[in-house]
């Protein structure tokens, strides 16, 4: 499965179990885990304690590339400080024009047709 990285660091290093909490926070260097040869930052041994148990809960969607780009066929490296928790999934989005424009608006208007195309366009670039 693809994964958005870069330098072998998912999500520009911040941690992905501290969305879940409504919070977005980089991760320590000194607390990672290697998931699918990609290191994952966490701010605490417990939310590192907590990915390793269950990577699958925490995982964004679409190997962490915008799923708004995704939704239209495309790869866009996401700014981590716009994102979205639906269904129990972490979702990220770019922001364009110097972060002016996030494109989190555009999957807000009918989330569930955006993902509905971003699934399928996910499955045909891992096939």
């Amino acid at each position: 499965m693809k994964v958005n990285s870069k330098n072998n660091l998912a999500v520009k290093g911040y941690d992905v179990v501290a969305f879940f909490s409504g919070e977005v926070m980089l991760g320590k260097p000194t607390i990672f885990h290697k998931h699918n040869d990609v290191n994952y930052r966490f701010v605490s041994v417990n939310n590192k304690e907590n990915f390793v148990n269950n990577p699958d809960a925490y995982l964004p969607e679409y190997g962490g590339f915008c799923a708004i780009a995704m939704s239209e066929g495309g790869e866009s490296d996401p700014n981590p400080k716009s994102y979205k928790i639906q269904d129990g999934n972490l979702y990220l989005f770019t922001r364009m024009f110097w972060g002016i424009i996030d494109v989190k608006r555009q999957w807000n208007k009918d989330p569930d047709v955006k993902r509905q195309l971003a699934d399928k366009e996910w499955k045909k670039m891992n096939q």
